[in-house]
């Protein structure tokens, strides 16, 4: 199962650095970095590998089938 990412995402690109499927949009050199609300997880080429989650310093990262109420995905 794939992972998302919630609202409360704070976009310093950890999460980035450690996927190694590099699944994670927009990166800091993609155009659209600095206007999205928060990233996201290319569910077709996440491996499930919770790298992510351990790096997110906001806790943004939940298993997908567990997103917390009153978040959005």
């Amino acid at each position: 199962m794939t992972h998302v990412i919630l609202g409360h995402c704070c976009k310093d690109a950890s999460c980035i650095q450690v996927c190694p499927q590099n699944c994670i949009r927009p990166t800091p050199s993609d155009p659209e970095f600095d206007t999205v609300e928060h990233l996201y997880i290319d569910p077709d080429t996440c491996i499930d590998c919770s790298a992510c989650v351990q790096a997110c310093p906001a806790g943004a990262i939940p298993p997908a089938s567990a997103p917390t109420p009153g978040e959005g995905r």
